[in-house]
Order: structure tokens, then sequence, then C-alpha cells
């Protein structure tokens, strides 16, 4: 088995999985509290008594957040008031109170390990793919040629942040008419009505075509809350107005819903587990 653990704001889970991907036991907690290490000895208290008779292999931990995955490094997680911690440390000190010390670990962020985990388990062959969490705000993750996408300074994904219109609403960034300005969550529920579907799927359709252009993936797969509330309604707006956007080169069947719905981030952690427990071994026959 691995150990998939994802913190969020809206609940905590807690999963182990096959190396295939199949999820055989599952824990739905509460969202994240504000201090780290009590969230840490919820998901603790969950993951014990499911750990009885099963040999875990790899642990991965989803969060929302920057995170230097190398090093387990949290530099600022918003929405959950977490900044500046030693996030891998700390997660690996829990795991060895549940006699998992040693065990391989990686702590990803929620967008990032989504994306690996519709690109590894999501049935789709292909070897690039963006995921766009249309949630609170508007996350990405990037997987590129099979391996997720980080940048210079692990920030890549953040197309929330790209202007659609410099002359727009102010932005919590500081900067006006960003993405997720007019693509939250918060946003549909205050005004849920056909005229704001029709002008969510021009903006988002505009910022899939930003996406096509800049990083060529073979797909973009909406997910999170909004899509959970809009759906196939939302994908055929965007597809509609996409070539209104896009290149010629680019296809409208290129832009799909996540099949996992609320659990893209926890079947992405255990994911990326599983595939470092298989390159790890990978490694060691060759050495």
């Amino acid at each position: 088995m691995v150990l998939a653990w994802e913190i969020d704001v809206d609940r905590m889970a807690v999963a182990l999985m096959s190396l295939a991907g199949d999820v055989r036991v599952k824990t739905v907690l509460p969202p994240a509290p504000k201090d780290p290490q009590e969230a840490l000895a919820l998901l603790a208290a969950a993951t014990h008594p499911l750990l009885s008779g099963r040999r875990v292999l790899g642990v991965g931990v989803a969060v929302p957040g920057l995170v230097e995955p190398e090093e387990g490094h949290l530099t600022l997680a918003p929405n959950l008031g977490w900044q500046d911690l030693a996030l891998g440390e700390m997660v690996q000190k829990v795991l060895a109170s549940l006699g998992l010390a040693g065990v391989p670990l990686i702590v990803e962020n929620e967008a990032n390990a989504a994306a690996y985990g519709l690109y590894a388990l999501g049935g789709w062959e292909v070897d690039h793919c963006v995921y766009l969490n249309l949630g609170v705000g508007v996350g990405g993750g990037v997987v590129v040629d099979r391996k997720v996408y980080h940048g210079a300074r692990f920030h890549a994904g953040e197309v929330g942040h790209i202007p659609l219109n410099p002359d727009g609403p102010s932005c919590g960034c500081g900067k006006q008419g960003c993405a997720e300005v007019y693509l939250s969550f918060r946003r549909w529920n205050a005004n849920a009505s056909k005229e704001l579907l029709s002008e969510m799927g021009d903006k988002l359709a505009h910022l899939c075509a930003i996406v096509l252009s800049t990083l060529d993936p073979n797909l973009i797969v909406l997910g999170g809350p909004l899509v959970g509330a809009t759906g196939e309604e939302l994908l055929r707006e965007v597809r509609r107005r996409l070539p209104k956007y896009a290149l010629r080169v680019h296809s409208p069947e290129q832009v799909v819903l996540s099949p996992f719905g609320r659990e893209a981030a926890l079947l992405g952690a255990g994911a990326l587990a599983a595939a470092q427990f298989i390159d790890q071994m990978a490694f060691a026959e060759v050495v």
C-alpha cells in the first residue's frame, strides 16, 4: 500500500491505495485546523487503525500552498494560514510515531498532485497535461514529460493570477482582472445564473487558450467545486468559445472534465507516492 494524506480548507482525508491507484480504504476528516501540529495529529489518529496488517511503501501529502517538494518545505498556504513550515520534517516525525519511520515521503501542492493523478490514473494516454482547480481561487498543476513541472521557484501553475482584463475588478494579489476574480466558486454561489455561466465560460476559454499557447499540453483538465456545480454546462460554454481565443492548431476537445471530482488531490498524492517508490526500486536494481 501507499498512504495518501490530503490537507485542505474544506476537509482533510486519509487513504490507503495500491501501487496501481486502487483505493482500499479512505477516511474523510473535518477541515484542517489553524495549528499545523494539530492537523497532523488528527491525520495520524485517523491513520493508525487503518495500518493493521498493511505494509506502507510510500507516503504522499497534498497541501494547498507553495511547496518545495524535495525538502517538503511549505513557503505559504494562505487559505490555511500556514507559512514557512518545515512540513516534511513535521510529517516524518508523525509517521515515525505510527511505525513508518524511513518510509519515502513526498509533500506536494494539491493542484500539482491532482495533475499527476490525472496523468497517471485518468485513463488518458498523454505525457503532458494541465489541471485547473476552480475553487476559492484558481490553481493549476502542470505535468510535462510525465513529471510534475514546478518552475524555477516552485510557482509554476499559478494561473489564477493571469490578468484576463487589466481594467477589471481588483484581485487579492493587488492586480486587476485576474482569472480567479472571474472564476471563483464563491462568485458562482453568490449569483448563479445562465448569464454568469456564459460569462464564466468565456473567461475560462480565454484562460485555457493562454495555457494551450504557453504550455501546449495534450489536455487541460477542469476540476474543483465550480466544476462540481456546473459540470457539462460549463464545459460546453468553454468549448464553444475556445476558438475565439485559441490558435487553430488547438481543439476544443483538448479541454475535458476531471473524472475524479473532489478526490483528485488525494488520489494524486497516492499516485506520487507510488511513483516515487517504483522509481527508487528501479534505481536500486540498476545500481
